[in-house]
Parts: structure tokens; sequence; C-alpha cells
């Protein structure tokens, strides 16, 4: 009695949960593998229910039902686990054929009905075969540092004389150049807008057009 009440654990939790043995977590091909890889491998590991191991599938609509809506990421990080020796395909789905079938390699294949391959060619625990190098991940993009005047450093004398006007303006563009100075000196020149002809519609008065202009 002693016994039993040492081996129950105060911390277990009821109901259905997935299993990821301490040695797959350990492993290089799990740590290695990328953040989306993992991800999708948590996402897969939902199907299995103790009893259909490598009839697991990723079907584009149970993909995009789950938040899976990127088809290349999915497909990329799936041909990720399988190379890393996580995921191993067990059926090769097609047209009128279903989905493509998948087997976790730390359990055990109880059902190959169905499946492209047989107990012989099902290898448990390959993914300790792994010798791959951890996938590289994507770098930061570097944020480029703008290139533009303030207009608080810019310093505007304007000085009218007769008929011609005079500006100087002194900006600084980057607090490492040197300050540019220009002068600038241009006419006031007024061009006035032509007038046109009035037009003046007489009322009553018959003819081709009934205006008459002057």
């Amino acid at each position: 009695m002693a016994r039993l009440k040492k081996e129950l654990r105060p911390e277990r939790i009821s109901g259905g949960y997935a299993l990821i043995p301490w040695a797959v977590m350990d492993s290089i091909s799990f740590s290695g593998a990328s953040d989306k890889a993992k991800s999708l491998l948590y996402a897969l590991i939902r199907q299995h229910n103790g009893m259909n191991n490598g009839h697991l599938h990723l079907s584009k609509k149970w993909l995009y039902e789950n938040g899976w809506k990127c088809p290349e990421s999915n497909m990329k990080s799936c041909k990720e686990l399988i190379a890393r020796g996580i995921l191993i395909q067990t059926k090769w789905g097609g047209l009128n054929m279903g989905p493509n079938l998948y087997a976790l390699t730390w359990f055990d294949i109880t059902n190959y009905v169905g499946l492209d391959i047989t107990s012989k060619g099902y290898h448990r625990s390959a993914y300790m075969l792994c010798t791959m190098p951890p996938t590289e991940r994507r770098k930061p993009p570097v944020k480029k540092q703008k290139d533009h005047n303030d207009d608080r450093n810019r310093a505007v004398t304007v000085v009218e004389t007769g008929s011609k006007l005079s500006v100087t303006v002194t900006e600084t563009i980057m607090p490492n150049l040197r300050a540019i100075t220009g002068t600038a000196t241009e006419n006031n020149v007024v061009i006035p807008l032509r007038t046109l002809n009035s037009v003046k519609r007489i009322v009553g008065v018959k003819g081709k057009s009934g205006v008459a202009q002057r």
C-alpha cells in the first residue's frame, strides 16, 4: 500500500495528452529542428490516440482548419521532420487515394493495413540516427537608417532689394557631414492673365446661335 502511494504522482493530469519522451526532446534531431517544424510536430501529435501511429495525416483541409494556411511552409517543415528522422512517410497519397500518411518514429506501428510499408521497412527510433546540423534560422532584417534632412536644422534668410529677391539657405544634412550653404537669386516677374472677350446672350432674338459677340 505504501509502495502504491509512492508511485502516484500528485501533478498527474486527467484526460488525453500527447507524449514526447525526454530522449526525443534531448536528441540532436529534435533540438536542431526549426521552430516551424517543431510547431507542426506538436499539431500532428494531437492526432495520435495510442492506436493509429502510421495513419497520421497532414491534409490541406485539416491544416487550414487548424491555422496552418501556408502550403509551402507546411511542406517545407514536413520534409525537414522526415529528413531528421522524426517522421516517416507510411503511405503515398494522391488523386482519389487520400492524403499522405506519416508515423512518429518513437512509437510502434500496430496496424499496417492500408500502408505502403511493412514491419520490416519500419525502423523505430530513427531520430537517434540523425547527424544533421541544426537548421539555419532566418536572420532578422537589418534596419536602414533614414537619410533625410531635418527641418529644424535649416536657417533661411530673405533679403529683398528692389525687384530682386535674395535667399540664403543654410542646412545640416547629417551630423557628421559639413554644412552646405547656397545662395539663390531670382527676379519677381508677374505675368497678367489674358482677358477674354465678354459674351452676352440676347434673349428673344432668333438667330443661328442666339449669342451676340462684341
